[in-house]
């Protein structure tokens, strides 16, 4: 019969797999059950609530790690008796640095800070790809942008003194948009080793890098080889439709592309959509097309995009 120990921790932890979370602090090797064992038990050595959530999952150097949330700095700070202390506040070149000093009731103090870029990236409203694009240049922060940086910095120095006096030596939540590659993992998700689930994770951080596609030629469903295309990419859809001009402009990226957009209108069904032509062939043959022209159009979706590949001006009229 088994005993409480076993019902509370059905199963127990290899060796060698705790040699690496130890370690190497990789928990990707942990199932689920595992996770929530150690999970559990970090909590416990440091006097949380786990129900609280006060971490969650980062992927980080090809490494699955538990980072602090406010929850856990606050919980601490509570539990351990810390008082904190503001001690300096100032301006470093193009940065606003914060100084926080942690007290413990025995008299140990520990400090850190917490710094915060006062310029950002430009960007400009792109009207081919509807939506803002950097342009290059760093430009200071709006004010709004600043209040918010300010108070920022001294949230990023109370958290990570918390966690320097308290002896753990992890992110706070606060750091992670600064660090390229850290991914947030949604805990449902997790990835495990190959004895426990291969659910994908699901990565949070504008971080994350997309899946690669080898450049070899995809079946189709008779059998025959069609040739690679990306992810972003629709196949083209050839100009049996016959369009009229709705409206067309004329614009620049901030790139320096020149591309006109065209509002075209299906004479058959009525439906209308935009489309951009933005190679030179394309861009020439739209200067000829009049509000009374018919067309076809060869069409290809990019990035959510219909770009012209092709357009066919017919000889009879609308």
């Amino acid at each position: 019969m088994a005993s409480d120990q076993e019902k509370a921790y059905p199963t127990p932890l290899d060796l060698s797999v705790m040699e690496k979370v130890v370690i190497r602090g990789d928990l990707s090797v942990l199932n689920p059950q595992e996770r929530l064992v150690y999970y559990t038990k970090v909590c416990e050595t440091l006097g949380l609530n786990p129900l609280t959530k006060p971490f969650d999952y980062l992927k980080l150097d090809g490494k699955l790690v538990l980072y602090a949330k406010r929850d856990c700095t606050d919980q601490l700070r509570k539990v351990h008796g810390i008082s904190i202390t503001i001690t300096n506040r100032e301006r470093i070149g193009d940065v606003y640095c914060v100084t926080a000093r942690a007290a413990m009731p025995d008299g140990r103090t520990d400090e850190a800070i917490g710094v915060v870029s006062l310029l950002k990236k430009e960007t400009v409203w792109d009207e081919m790809r509807q939506r803002n694009v950097p342009t290059g240049n760093i430009v200071p922060l709006a004010p709004d942008e600043l209040a918010n940086a300010l108070m920022k910095a001294e949230t990023k120095a109370k958290r990570r003194v918390t966690l320097s006096i308290a002896g753990l030596g992890m992110m706070d939540e606060s750091e992670i948009e600064t660090v390229e590659g850290a991914q947030r993992i949604i805990i449902e998700d997790v990835p495990v080793n190959e004895s426990g689930s291969n659910h994908e994770p699901k990565a949070e951080s504008r971080h994350s890098s997309p899946s690669k596609i080898e450049p070899e030629a995809v079946k189709g469903s008779q059998g025959k080889s069609e040739p690679h295309r990306p992810e972003n990419q629709s196949p083209k859809t050839t100009g049996n439709a016959i369009y009229r001009l709705v409206d067309m402009k004329t614009g620049v990226s901030p790139s320096g592309l020149t591309f006109v957009q065209m509002i075209v209108q299906n004479v058959r069904t009525g439906k209308t959509e935009t489309v951009i032509a933005k190679t030179p062939e394309t861009l020439e043959v739209t200067a000829e097309i009049k509000n009374d022209s018919q067309f076809e159009l060869d069409l290809m979706v990019e990035n959510g995009f219909k770009i012209v590949q092709a357009i066919r001006v017919l000889d009879h009229a609308a």
